[in-house]
């Protein structure tokens, strides 16, 4: 489950009905449980269950026809909360606080519209554009905005049988979006259905609410998002991030093929775990946005997946110091000898604290943009055939110099990476100095180290190997 997921914890089924009491209906005693809980396999108390936590929670209205899929509240706002990281982590150079307006599509919402109704009341800066092919469905998600009135913020469009999946994209070439969200149907036939059923030991823990057109689609999940995927490549850039759910482990490798087969290098994979229940999210770009490991791989991914995970964006470099100040500040001096490189220290950071244990303000940033490799003895060499022999000066200029500036620095740049100086754990054991520049003080004596570690992030551009490389010279510089 997402780490700012707030049903990590069990819910408490009679503190809910205190809040919402229309639940109190289906709250039962089982016999194996001390509290009260209600009966998963009752379709009107699941969706009592949605509509009182989505009552509570987040203030939201919701009506679910019972012939239609309930969506449990917990695994939607896994979603969310990942599309939250992408979408921070892609900022990264926007000011904190900043609003900026977020717009998001939203493919086959279904009769709640639950994914733009949860994503905009936790984030008041977006907006959707939705689609829904099914008649019924639409109209309920209509009702469930309006009833919500979001309807200023989330438009909801009727697909034909014969449009595009990605429809929102295709209606206005000059509209630009930051993401797309699926969760589209898994199955490819009712046999599919009843096979999946079967197959579990002890039967489903919960009873199926979707309807036919809500669960099946011709080939199932994966051709659905290959079809994504084929007209996202006609769309590119105009969407930062196309991302789907997918319910079947064998789909996340079908789809990832199809992304090797299609040149699409920047692709990012999440896994989400909700009680019994194991869904993966995938996402793919055609900028050159790149995304921190946290956001973007699936740590300790087993066998079967792990060949799908994507390169390492995040690149860990155990380092020794007396202090942070002392780190920075050798980390500075070294970022300003280098020529042709612009840097600039921030205090905060810019995105959200992929680690729950991290405490505030732990690490000291450091975004950098380089325009070609100059750290390099490769690159030095070249630099020094360039010298003007007439008056000995360097043609390619410093990083303080005056013929760009920052800002062309920036947007021309090829590469662009964070450096976060992570603090070293409590009571973390105290080691000789490997590097007496990093602990020299005013007095004679020798102070003793700490182990710290630099988080170099890759944050923009297309040529790893340029990225690794400057993490590698930073790295023996500071050893």
């Amino acid at each position: 489950m997402h780490p700012r997921n707030f049903y990590r914890d069990k819910i408490d089924f009679t503190q809910l009905a205190d809040a919402y009491p229309p639940l109190k209906n289906y709250l039962i005693q089982a016999s194996n449980h001390p509290n009260k809980i209600i009966d998963f396999k009752d379709q009107a108390a699941q969706r009592c269950l949605t509509e009182a936590l989505l009552h509570r929670d987040f203030n939201l209205k919701m009506s679910l026809p019972p012939d239609r899929l309930c969506p449990p509240v917990p695994n939607r706002l896994n979603y969310v909360l990942w599309l939250q990281d992408v979408i921070s982590a892609s900022d990264y150079m926007k000011e904190q606080n900043a609003e900026v307006m977020v717009h998001g599509v939203d493919i086959g919402t279904g009769s709640s519209a639950i994914y733009p109704l949860l994503a905009c009341t936790l984030e008041k800066s977006w907006n959707f554009v939705v689609s829904e092919i099914d008649p019924s469905s639409f109209e309920s998600a209509n009702r469930n905005i309006l009833a919500n009135e979001l309807n200023d913020r989330i438009r909801v469009i009727q697909p034909g049988a014969s449009s595009p999946i990605l429809l929102p994209l295709f209606l206005d070439e000059s509209k630009c979006f930051d993401f797309t969200m699926c969760n589209p149907p898994f199955y490819g036939s009712i046999q599919e259905v009843i096979q999946s059923a079967e197959a579990k030991q002890y039967g489903p823990n919960a009873v199926c609410t979707g309807a036919e057109v809500e669960m099946i689609t011709s080939g199932g999940e994966s051709t659905f998002v290959a079809e994504m995927v084929k007209e996202s490549l006609v769309v590119r850039e105009r969407c930062r991030w196309f991302t789907s759910m997918l319910g079947k482990l064998s789909s996340v490798a079908e789809i990832v093929e199809i992304f090797k087969s299609n040149s699409i290098d920047n692709y990012i994979l999440a896994e989400f775990v909700q009680g019994q229940t194991r869904r993966w999210a995938v996402g793919w770009s055609f900028t050159d946005i790149r995304l921190p490991d946290s956001i973007s791989r699936i740590p300790n991914a087993n066998p079967t997946i792990s060949k799908c995970i994507p390169a390492h964006n995040t690149i860990k470099q155990p380092v020794l110091s007396a202090s942070k100040e002392s780190l920075c500040d050798a980390l500075t001096s070294i970022l300003s000898s280098i020529n042709h490189l612009f840097f600039k220290s921030i205090h905060n950071r810019t995105t959200y604290d992929m680690d729950v244990d991290t405490e505030p303000n732990a690490s000291a940033d450091f975004l950098v943009f380089a325009q070609e490799d100059t750290w390099s003895r490769s690159a030095r060499r070249r630099q020094n055939q360039l010298l003007d022999k007439s008056s000995g000066r360097n043609t390619f200029e410093q990083s303080s110099g005056s013929a760009q500036t920052a800002s062309d620095l920036v947007h021309s740049s090829r590469m662009a990476c964070s450096i976060h100086v992570l603090q070293p754990p409590a009571n973390d054991s105290v080691v000789p100095p490997s590097n007496p520049a990093l602990t020299e003080s005013k007095s004679a004596t020798v102070t003793a180290t700490e182990n710290f570690t630099m988080e170099f992030n890759w944050r923009q551009g297309r040529d790893r190997d340029l990225f690794a490389s400057f993490c590698s010279h930073i790295s023996r510089k500071m050893r």
